[in-house]
């Protein structure tokens, strides 16, 4: 929302500075994005006369335009636009004037001399409208610059408005903000309410009074549509808005002034001058003001006479029923319109406009004949039209809200005393109807503030309006809260990857089918279980990912292809399964991926490729970290890992996930090196793993023994299945088990392999004597040869 301090000033008195007045709004909730000085970006541009269009003779697309400046001068520029038209005003940047994206020079385009140029609104930094060159009101005197023509010697404050605060969406909504902030009187526009004598009114049926309650029509005849005054174009183009004609200009220029928007529809294509509003039949169509055919569906609120569809309701008119320049007679629309109703229609028709995004939010239902009076009144003043039949249709009028505000509850909330009057006083100067009672304050909610139902919601009034810098900084009462079990795991994991050397990845929440398939995943795999995005904004966003995997793949690959020589990357982030509902399902996943070096080569030694065992470590490390016990890792093949070095994690009954050398089609599908390693696990099942409270144990009071066990089993047998043996075998001694040394060779027999154990053994209430020791390791050995047929290896 654009606020030109000059217009501002019709309804307030600022007795304030702009700064001020800014540091005002931002403490009042009312941001304050950015302070726009226009003119000074512009110079030298200044009104010109088009006296004559000619061909470019080297150029299709150009004309030759002869301009003619104050006293009779005449200069030729080559323009490309051809929106204009001999006589029009225009502005022209002199040689050597500035704009707020270039300085002016004479040039030759084409082989013809340009002696400044035509500017749009865009070149002038009053609008997004670069399609032709902008035309000036008639009335602006040749050689005025175009800053005063056009009020850009004003200051102009743009707004960043939250979505529930319709309200401020025209002049008059700030200046009320304003009058409150600076304790100044507020002057609403004039409108002449005087009912119409036996007027018989337009006729209005609502058909659907859910989605409009209200709707106000006047006739208003003997219009003579033409351009509008410099100061209502002026004004509108100030605010983002290009002029179009005295009749709509009005409509808009109330629409930003009041905050409401209107329509004006030629009366003489209404069929029969009667307004229907209702939903629009499947297979409706109709071609709306930007020139677009529509299908219209029966979830679209239309306005229509009895022959077509005349509007879509609350978002644009169409152009059969468009004002034009041989309009005489207006049905001019104010209108409430179901704020949900309007925002579906607008997003199922891609359509979005000023009155589209005011009616989505909530207009107020009351403002209506205000609104078209004061429309109605500038039309026969600058249009010279008269109103001839008014019709106002409110079946059900709106209710305002009643609240008690407890004058104590405020203070409890804000932790600061606010007085009872003074609280009373804050709300009244916002337009709220205030009385005391004995239960404290009872407030009547104006019309025009839809976001405001309860009492925390006036609370907040007395806080934004006493100023929110004003409030004092204090904690709330009672025993502050901590990371809750999960939070901490999370930080834990977050703080150890990123201390092993890991960076952490962000990646997009999207993929494409492609990805599934380039990890070469069967058909009835569970990733391939994905939820299709209705309105992809591509191809390859036409899922949501159901793994992290393609994402970090895709981001190794980035990074090795920039020189990176190795990558380490890791993400906790959301992946996404049908649910059970309409809604997907949001597991959590941790996943890793390691391609390339983990350490430079340097004098004393060789860089070393990331390895299966190098990620392993890592991944114990990181459940040490989070006090969960070393997990098993168990060989498991599938895609998208190598067949023989891949491993599932589990600990205990519960599966953590995978851990393996990516398969080398993957790694080729994905452009990262062979041997890249990755892993992928439910952030769930660590979650379940984690132990409860950790309990403080005393130091050992006796020293370990320390002895090497090395036995001879299969060549096939896994490693960690030895392990948990020696574990569970060597309890309660048994207090480190570690392999140290795995051997194949001349010394043991073909088929078997040696694997060496570094034990140690701890008692509690003793020392171990040699006799302990050598009964704790017969019992593992015991244990080892019935599971596993294992031998000491002598």
């Amino acid at each position: 929302m654009r606020v030109p301090i000059g217009w501002l000033k019709d309804y307030v008195p600022l007795e304030v500075t702009v700064p001020d007045l800014v540091r005002l709004l931002n403490f009042s909730g009312t941001k304050v994005e950015t302070v726009h000085h226009p003119s000074r970006a512009i110079s030298d541009v200044v009104v010109a006369k088009v006296f004559s269009i000619e061909p470019h003779p080297n150029a299709d697309n150009l004309t030759l335009v002869e301009i003619e400046t104050f006293g009779g001068d005449r200069e030729r520029v080559v323009c490309g636009a051809k929106n204009f038209a001999v006589g029009d005003l225009v502005p022209w940047a002199k040689v050597g004037a500035r704009l707020p994206d270039m300085v002016i020079a004479e040039r030759k385009i084409r082989g013809e001399v340009s002696r400044g140029m035509l500017c749009s609104g865009r070149e002038l930094g009053v609008g997004k409208d670069h399609s032709g060159i902008l035309v000036l009101p008639p009335d602006a005197r040749l050689g005025t610059e175009v800053s005063e023509v056009l009020g850009l010697n004003d200051t102009i404050l743009e707004l960043e408005l939250t979505p529930n605060r319709p309200d401020c969406m025209g002049m008059v909504g700030i200046a009320r903000e304003v009058a409150a902030l600076t304790e100044a009187e507020m002057t609403l526009p004039v409108a002449d309410m005087t009912p119409l004598d036996s007027s018989p009114g337009v006729p209005v049926e609502l058909a659907d009074l859910e989605g409009c309650p209200r709707y106000v029509a006047r006739s208003i005849q003997g219009v003579t549509v033409g351009p509008s005054p410099a100061w209502i174009a002026a004004r509108l183009l100030a605010v983002g808005l290009r002029p179009i004609s005295n009749v709509v200009d009005i409509t808009n220029y109330v629409m930003m002034e009041l905050g409401h928007p209107l329509h004006p529809f030629d009366a003489a294509k209404v069929t029969g001058g009667s307004i229907i509003v209702r939903r629009a039949g499947d297979g409706e169509a109709m071609t709306t003001l930007d020139g677009v055919d529509r299908k219209l569906t029966s979830g679209d609120l239309v306005i229509a006479d009895s022959d077509r569809v005349l509007a879509l309701a609350g978002v644009m008119g169409g152009s059969d029923s468009e004002v034009s320049p041989h309009t005489t007679a207006v049905i001019l629309e104010a209108a409430y319109f179901d704020p949900a109703s309007i925002g579906a229609t607008s997003r199922r028709h891609g359509l979005r406009s000023e009155a589209s995004a005011r009616f989505e939010r909530g207009m107020d239902p009351e403002v209506l004949p205000f609104a078209a009076a004061r429309a109605a009144g500038l039309m026969s003043e600058i249009a010279g039209g008269a109103t001839a039949a008014i019709a106002d249709v409110y079946p059900a009028p709106f209710a305002r809200p009643r609240i008690t505000l407890r004058p104590p509850r405020t203070d409890a909330m804000l932790g600061t005393h606010v007085d009872p009057d003074r609280q009373a006083q804050l709300l009244r100067s916002v337009s709220f109807t205030v009385s005391r009672d004995d239960g404290g304050l009872d407030v009547e909610v104006p019309s025009f503030r839809p976001d405001i139902s309860r009492e925390v919601d006036l609370i907040e009034e007395v806080a934004r309006l006493e100023g929110l810098d004003k409030l004092p900084s204090t904690l709330p009462p009672g025993q502050l809260g901590g990371l809750n079990e999960t939070q901490s795991a999370d930080r834990i994991l977050r703080r150890t990857l990123a201390g092993l050397g890991l960076h952490e990845a962000w990646t997009n929440s999207f993929m494409s089918p492609r990805d599934l398939d380039a990890l070469r995943l069967a058909d009835d795999h569970p990733a391939r279980r994905a939820v299709v995005v209705a309105n992809p904004m591509s191809e390859d966003e036409k899922l949501l990912r159901t793994t992290l995997l393609p994402g970090l793949l895709r981001a190794a690959q980035h990074n090795l292809a920039r020189a990176s020589g190795g990558v380490a990357l890791f993400e906790v982030a959301r992946v996404y399964e049908p649910g059970p509902e309409l809604l997907p399902q949001e597991p959590t996943a941790l996943g890793g991926v390691f391609a390339g070096t983990h350490s430079e080569q340097s004098w004393d030694s060789r860089a070393r490729a990331w390895d299966f065992f190098a990620v392993k470590g890592m991944v114990v490390a990181l459940m040490d970290s989070l006090r969960i016990p070393a997990p098993e890792f168990d060989p498991v093949a599938g895609m998208p890992f190598h067949p023989s070095r891949t491993a599932k994690v589990s600990w205990g009954e519960t599966t953590l996930g995978m851990i393996g050398e990516v398969h080398p089609d993957v790694c080729a599908a994905f452009d990262v090196p062979r041997g890249t390693i990755a892993f992928e696990m439910a952030w769930a099942a660590i979650v379940a793993a984690l132990p409860g409270r950790p309990a403080a144990a005393s130091l050992p009071r006796y020293p370990a023994s320390l002895i090497d066990l090395a036995i001879v089993v299969d060549a096939a047998q896994h490693a960690g299945d030895v392990e948990r043996v020696i574990r569970s075998a060597g309890e309660p001694e048994t207090t480190s088990v570690r392999l140290f040394d795995v051997y194949t060779g001349p010394q043991v027999p073909d088929g078997k392999k040696s694997l060496a154990y570094a034990l140690e053994l701890r008692a509690t209430d003793r020392t171990l004597a040699e006799k302990d020791v050598t009964v704790v390791k017969s019992r593992i050995l015991g244990e080892l040869e019935d599971r596993f047929g294992a031998r000491l290896r002598t």
